[in-house]
């Protein structure tokens, strides 16, 4: 029995293994449903960053053709006028035996993100003499990524005598890189070479304010004339203009000129004349301004082009301050046009009038809203957008061709 009693029963045997397996079978099939979640996690994660991608790809294109929609209908509500920020911090060294200019460029700071919905900028720098009298060409940096402070330390040459840099200047410009679209302009600096004494200084390392982009092509003169009445009437005549700048190859411009003394609320345009750069207005406007006001009274000139087809192009301006102004005497004269609007002066007085600051103000309202909701989405096939403003008398079209904007 003894023998008996110490014999294994295979079905307990059998059966005292199986919590073993059990265990084993249970914790193998945990481990492939937590793969499988863990792969359907990934994939779905995968599959979002390819749908956030997209959307924001969706987004950029949208944003573009609502910027340029706007643009058509007023010009000014993307141009850089009274908000361009930030600074470029330049070092300048003359080396007089080999008559070579050399320029660091060291870095920005406090740039403007001229993207609607972004934080930070792609910015470069772009360098050119003015003249270029040797083709020396525009000279350019690095690109920096997702920045408003970007460092460069790069170090450019300009082959110059030293009578040459009495005469040059160098245009410092700040761009931001846009793989969507055309570059966005982030502010300027016109640096006067004739400024620096290089041999009393080797040296010159400066910060330097950015500004809107000056047009260094302007050129002509404007002939006006100003009369006098008591108590405060001031006549200002526009007799013409001469020499004035063609900007398009195959027309002359259409010029007119806008008349105003900032401070008084009144504001005049010429008759634009047709196809000329040589125009004759004979056109004259009233003025109420005290003659105690002639110290801080001045008049504001600015020449436009008329076209139709595009957009208004500014061809100079002009400022005549009054506190010179001989009331018993009056003036006429011409006047060198050229391009102020840097000026403190003219900084605010012509691209921010209340209409353009509305269709600024709306072009950020609809991209935050991302209306409407056709643009805001992927172009397909063939279509005309149109946007009309009522208020402003603008309208303004833009064609997809096959999913594609043509601008």
């Amino acid at each position: 029995m003894g023998a008996g009693n110490s014999q294994e029963n295979p079905a307990e045997n059998e059966g005292a293994g199986h919590p073993i397996r059990r265990r084993e079978s249970t914790q193998d099939s945990q481990r492939i449903k937590g793969l499988a979640r863990l792969v359907t996690d990934r994939s779905r994660s995968r599959h979002q960053v390819e749908e956030y991608h997209d959307e924001q790809v969706v987004n950029k294109q949208s944003n573009q053709l609502l910027k340029h929609l706007f643009k058509k209908m007023d010009p000014t509500v993307l141009k850089t006028t009274g908000e361009v920020q930030g600074e470029v911090q330049l070092s300048f060294k003359y080396n007089f035996d080999t008559e070579t200019l050399l320029v660091k460029v060291i870095r920005c700071r406090d740039l403007d993100c001229k993207d609607l919905r972004g934080k930070t900028v792609n910015p470069y720098v772009r360098l050119e003499l003015f003249p270029d009298e040797i083709n020396q060409g525009v000279k350019q940096t690095n690109t920096m990524k997702q920045t408003l402070n970007p460092s460069y330390n790069e170090i450019f040459s300009y082959h110059l005598t030293e009578p040459e840099l009495l005469d040059v200047k160098l245009v410092v410009q700040v761009w931001e890189e846009d793989i969507m679209g055309k570059d966005d302009f982030l502010g300027e600096c016109l640096v006067n070479l004739a400024t620096f004494n290089f041999k009393a200084s080797p040296v010159h390392t400066a910060w330097y304010t950015l500004q809107m982009e000056t047009d260094l092509a302007i050129s002509g003169d404007l002939d006006i004339s100003l009369v006098y009445q008591l108590p405060q009437r001031l006549m200002v005549t526009v007799h013409g203009a001469n020499n004035l700048i063609a900007r398009d190859r195959d027309r002359n411009p259409d010029p007119f000129v806008k008349v105003a003394v900032p401070g008084v609320p009144m504001f005049y345009e010429t008759q634009a004349a047709k196809d000329t750069v040589n125009p004759v207005w004979e056109q004259t406007f009233d003025f109420s301004v005290p003659q105690e006001e002639f110290d801080f009274r001045y008049l504001v000139f600015q020449v436009v082009d008329k076209n139709s087809t595009t957009v208004n192009d500014s061809l100079g301006q002009l400022i005549v301050d009054l506190n010179n102004f001989d009331p018993d005497i009056g003036y006429r004269g011409s006047f060198e046009l050229s391009d102020l609007k840097n000026t403190e002066r003219l900084r605010n007085k012509w691209s921010q009038h209340a209409t353009a600051q509305e269709f600024k103000e709306a072009l950020m309202a609809h991209s935050l809203a991302k209306h409407p909701q056709f643009l805001f989405q992927k172009q397909m096939g063939s279509k005309v957008i149109t946007v009309t403003s009522r208020k402003a008398g603008a309208k303004a079209k833009l064609r997809i061709v096959n999913g594609v904007p043509v601008y």
